[in-house]
């Protein structure tokens, strides 16, 4: 099992996980550092070779109180060689994102 620690970027889509062949994603918990803002994200689920659109787009503005943790484990996400996980905030570095993994296989 891994583990990678990201905080979220407002300027751009930031880079949460890339699969090194299979893997499956079990968990992402999101946290909101700020002391005393809200925060919202965007997450996007993107094929390999392709970029973070409204097409692959699985979380749009999510709303996170400040120093509130999101968890999004209701389904384990496989992912081939090349296929990430992406998230755009609101605010430039206030949300946290950890992704637990395991390869498949």
């Amino acid at each position: 099992m891994a583990i990678t620690n990201v905080q979220i970027a407002s300027t751009q889509t930031t880079q949460l996980f890339l699969a090194s062949g299979e893997q499956a994603v079990t968990t992402i918990f999101f946290c909101n550092t700020a002391a005393a803002s809200d925060a919202a994200f965007d997450l996007y689920i993107v094929p390999a070779g392709h970029v973070a659109t409204t097409s692959t787009q699985v979380l749009k503005s999510l709303s996170l109180p400040a120093k509130e943790t999101f968890v999004f484990d209701a389904e384990k996400i496989i992912l081939g060689n090349g296929d990430g996980i992406f998230a755009q905030a609101d605010t430039n570095l206030v949300i946290t994102a950890t992704v637990s993994s395991v390869a498949v296989g």
